[in-house]
């Protein structure tokens, strides 16, 4: 069958000419014989894009991918943080907040352990697990019973680590009080440190090299976030890097770090912050992208990450929002019928224009998008579906001219159902440079229009028609 007996054949079947144009090669307004009020529908919008996290500095999967390419770490290192170096760091006690704003604690070991109290009064305490509130009451097996012991309190073990949360771990634990509520803090040798988080942040068994740079960031960016005057230096999660102990630790990532016993990354002789994150999708971003005010760094800008495609997240999507969960999590008080992007020099998008139906602007970053939609990385790309559609119904077989939105849409096509039927696509659309395209229909009876697209189903708008 030809094309021509193609639209014929759907012409007939819905009763239906069609004419679809781009914009750009629309002229004139012709007014449609049918007078009636266009709106917009409310817009879908499908994401999709590359890499996940922040973007800054090392990419784990990058380094996976430049090992398993023959690449040492410390050419990763020089690739990653560009200008650096890597020196002898110095010896530390990294503080790591294992809990905060707790209303309890419990301690325990499988040896006796210790308490000192903040005037240096040290006790071998009886119990081998130990629960704690803000009073800091302790029976110390005096035969006094419990007695509250002056704040902070240091936890020592012997023959056998502290444990708290059902892990293992090395150094000691000081416990602060801070109105009603308690902080635990985990004091640890750098090394030892090191020991428990590489492996929470790279796999094992990956290759030595990418576990030896992984070594190498995350004692360096230990270093670097130590805080004179606070009661710790680092969180035990993503705010800083996973630290799981003595419990997280893999003979694999401890020999990596052994085999880099001490290296840091230093840039002009000053320890560098070595910002990492899990995938890149093909190019990383400088801090002043990812991070508007942060502060400029001559190593910390965007490079080609030409490896990073072994992760599963070098690319991801599609993934579809409804126009009502849109306007709820943007905080946007309309429905959407149209997003734009605007990217930085990373790639990444650095600013969002969000259009409502009854033309609203709403400007706001790339990444509140990302964050408030749970996307992987700010590096997206936003399909837009949406229609215009008249509001009253319009007289059969009279000339109705709307317009269609499809940006960044891959093989748009336009769909109908009459009453009771099934969708059919009528034929392809050519969107211009903005994603527009304006179309004319001569309906003949009352059905639904919808836009689709590779990975993308808009929302569908009815057209009434009357005589």
């Amino acid at each position: 069958m030809t094309h021509r007996a193609q639209v014929a054949l759907v012409a007939g079947i819905a009763g239906l000419v069609l004419a679809l144009l781009p914009l750009s090669a629309v002229a004139g307004s012709e007014r449609a014989r049918a007078s009636s009020s266009l709106v917009w529908s409310p817009a879908t919008l499908v994401f999709s894009g590359h890499g996940w996290g922040h973007g800054v500095g090392l990419s784990q999967y990058g380094a996976y991918g430049y090992a398993n390419h023959g690449y040492t770490y410390d050419q990763m290192i020089a690739h990653y943080y560009p200008g650096t170096d890597l020196q002898p760091g110095v010896s530390k006690t990294i503080r790591v907040l294992l809990a905060g704003g707790a209303s309890s604690l419990t301690i325990s070991s499988a040896a006796p352990f210790s308490v000192t109290d903040s005037a240096g009064s040290k006790s071998q305490l009886p119990q081998l697990s130990l629960k704690l509130t803000s009073s800091l009451e302790i029976d110390l097996g005096d035969g006094n019973g419990a007695a509250a012991l002056s704040g902070p309190l240091t936890f020592t073990a012997t023959s056998s680590p502290l444990v708290y949360a059902g892990r293992k771990y090395g150094g000691t634990f000081r416990v602060f009080v801070d109105g009603n509520k308690l902080s635990l803090v985990n004091s640890v040798g750098l090394e030892r440190y090191v020991y428990g988080v590489v492996p929470c942040e790279s796999p094992h068994d990956w290759p030595a090299e990418a576990l030896k740079a992984q070594a190498v960031v995350a004692r360096t960016y230990a270093l670097a976030s130590a805080k004179a005057g606070s009661n710790f230096d680092v969180y035990a999660d993503t705010r800083s890097q996973v630290y799981y102990g003595i419990s997280g630790e893999y003979p694999q990532s401890t020999a990596a770090v052994k085999d880099t016993a001490g290296e840091v990354v230093y840039y002009n002789g000053v320890v560098a912050r070595t910002f990492f994150f899990s995938t890149s999708g093909g190019r990383t971003s400088s801090i002043t992208d990812a991070w508007p005010k942060a502060q400029p760094e001559p190593y910390l800008v965007s490079v080609n990450d030409p490896y990073d495609d072994a992760s599963p997240y070098h690319n991801w999507g599609p993934v579809t929002f409804s126009p009502q969960k849109l306007a709820k999590v943007l905080h946007v008080s309309e429905p959407i019928s149209d997003l734009t992007t605007k990217r930085n020099g990373s790639m990444r998008v650095a600013t969002v224009t969000i259009t409502g139906a009854a033309a609203q602007i709403t400007q706001t970053s790339g990444d509140s998008v990302k964050l408030a939609l749970g996307l992987r990385s700010s590096w997206f790309t936003a399909t837009v579906l949406a229609l215009q559609y008249p509001r009253t119904a319009v007289a059969a077989g009279s000339k109705l001219k709307i317009a269609g939105r499809a940006r960044n849409a891959k093989s748009p096509a336009l769909e109908m159902r009459a009453t009771g039927g099934a969708w059919q696509k009528l034929r392809d659309v050519n969107p211009g440079s903005s994603g527009l395209f304006k179309l004319t229909l001569r309906p003949s009876a009352t059905a639904f229009y919808r836009l689709v697209a590779e990975g993308a189903v808009g929302a569908p708008v009815r057209i009434k028609v009357s005589g």
